[in-house]
């Protein structure tokens, strides 16, 4: 009977709740990929560049660019930019920012959109329950005889768009936050290593 009453509900709220399912889906989908992406692009590169900030308070530049040389990922590639190429420092910096936007960029790929679905379900599942309440007291004014219950029951079931709106929208704004917060943090930590790696080569 519970399992009646679920999709009831699902089917009263019509195109507002399939909305918001589908929003849902495709929010799931762009935090997981994201995840398995950063988990293996930034977390993988903090012993990286630990490493490449010891060779290079050394002094140790060739051992720096072996070590790029070995990784794959966005922090070897950024190090790569500033260690190989143009000689002058503006250029290096240059084509290190290059870099970095181009690695940045792709870690950001998809965080608009979870941004936008976070800030746009809540109002989805409102705009859901409004035209619920108005069809329940459409109801309400046609049925004789009618008591609170009915009115209560629809708009109990309107309220659940605004429920699903927010169920959506709050997965999808701390993903928002989290990653836009990380890939930030990643390039801060890069800039700061090819700066030192500039400093190194501007001495010598």
């Amino acid at each position: 009977m519970a399992t009646a009453s679920f999709f009831d509900i699902i089917k009263a709220g019509g195109l507002t709740l399939f909305t918001l399912a589908a929003l849902s889906i495709y929010s799931l989908a762009i935090i997981a990929q994201r995840w398995k992406l950063y988990r293996e692009a930034v977390g993988g590169a903090t012993d990286f560049l630990k490493q490449a900030r010891r060779f290079v308070e050394g002094d140790k530049l060739k051992d720096v660019t072996a070590l790029a040389k070995r990784h794959s990922g966005p922090a070897a590639n950024v190090v790569m930019a500033v260690l190989v190429g143009a000689s002058g420092k503006n250029e290096r910096r240059a084509a290190a920012e290059r870099a970095l936007e181009r690695e940045i960029a792709i870690l950001e790929k998809g965080l608009p959109v979870l941004g936008t679905i976070g800030s746009t379900a809540p109002f989805i599942g409102l705009f859901g329950t409004v035209l619920g309440v108005m069809r329940a007291f459409r109801e309400l004014a046609g049925a004789a005889n009618a008591g609170p219950g009915v009115i209560a029951t629809g708009i109990s079931e309107a309220l659940i768009a605004t429920a699903a709106g927010l169920f959506v929208a709050i997965p999808a704004i701390i993903a928002y936050n989290y990653f836009t917060t990380r890939a930030n943090s990643f390039s801060d930590e890069l800039r700061w290593t090819t700066d030192e790696i500039l400093d190194k080569l501007t001495e010598r």
